[in-house]
């Protein structure tokens, strides 16, 4: 084939079939791209997952921007502000979804460092607790044991007579 003939080739118009092919071959393309897409959203969304059906639960500190305090989750807000809704209960586990739409601006999501420390002071909060009720539960062991060795005596004073 001589350089006159190949010009010529490339002067002809495509063909359908030509042109047919080359457009399904960029739609496989452009399907395969979005694919890979639908794959990584998909992937993102399972991270994402708020736990409806078995899926991890993650608790999410709440800044409330009236009073500039942090909680340490939803159910904190809606225990600590329940009185703030017509007929609020402490029991009700809605009382977050009522106090959000009540004030849609007033409560946003805390920044990590905000979270970070609430969630520690609630846990040394937690740690305390505990301590305090093993140190009660202690002494009243001890107080126990006490009336219960002054008994047994009593008992053995009581037997020798």
């Amino acid at each position: 084939m001589t350089t006159e003939n190949t010009e010529e080739v490339k002067a002809q118009p495509k063909s359908r079939i030509d042109i047919l092919e080359e457009t399904v071959l960029a739609l496989i393309d452009k399907f395969e791209e979005l694919e890979k897409k639908l794959g990584q959203v998909e992937k993102s969304a399972v991270k994402k997952s708020t736990g409806l059906f078995g899926g991890k639960r993650e608790k999410t500190a709440i800044l409330d921007t009236t009073t500039k305090k942090v909680y340490p989750s939803k159910a904190a807000v809606g225990k600590a502000l329940y009185g703030e809704i017509e007929g609020g209960d402490p029991g009700d586990h809605f009382v977050w979804y009522k106090l959000q739409s009540k004030f849609p601006e007033r409560f946003v999501n805390a920044t990590a460092e905000q979270a970070e420390k609430v969630w520690a002071d609630e846990k040394a909060k937690q740690e305390k607790e505990v301590a305090e009720a093993n140190k009660k539960l202690e002494a009243e062991a001890v107080e126990k044991a006490k009336v219960e060795a002054a008994d047994k005596l009593a008992a053995e004073k009581a037997a020798k007579k």
